[in-house]
């Protein structure tokens, strides 16, 4: 991927199956205010470039994992990456406004924030039951889906 607009633009890779981060992906697109984010599933074609593990949707137990991942300077020798809870603080960061102050819960220490991330990761199937599984996006969250 050349395209130097995407280069620039922080990437969140979430699963592409699942309908909570399909509304995750949603919210932080409105949230959005610079229009800097762009979003891939983790089963995607964008997503070859990133290491196998950081692509597992299960861990060890076969449990949903937590498989956010955020990308900045895709492609590029300055890429960056930030995994589960910090990918998810960092695209807050990303979407600037007050959402940018979530990105100071980032300086707490993992065994602090992770275990609710793990939680609704680990349930994230659950907590969206009965809602429709293929949302259909507006024109502009279109514009900012990646293979």
């Amino acid at each position: 991927m050349t395209d130097p607009k995407l280069q620039a633009s922080p990437i969140l890779f979430l699963d592409g199956d699942c309908v909570f981060c399909q509304k995750s992906a949603t919210l932080l697109h409105r949230w959005d205010r610079y229009d800097r984010l762009h979003f891939a599933p983790l089963q995607g074609e964008t997503a070859e470039l990133l290491p196998q593990a950081w692509r597992q949707l299960t861990d060890e137990n076969q449990q949903a994992s937590g498989a956010a991942v955020l990308t900045e300077h895709y492609g590029t020798n300055k890429q960056t990456h930030w995994r589960g809870v910090d990918a998810i603080l960092r695209a807050l960061y990303h979407c600037g406004g007050i959402s940018k102050l979530f990105w100071l819960l980032h300086f707490l220490p993992q065994w602090l924030k992770s275990p609710s991330y793990r939680w609704v990761a680990r349930h994230r199937h659950r907590l969206t039951s009965g809602q429709p599984h293929c949302l259909i996006p507006d024109e502009s969250f279109r514009k900012k889906m990646l293979p």
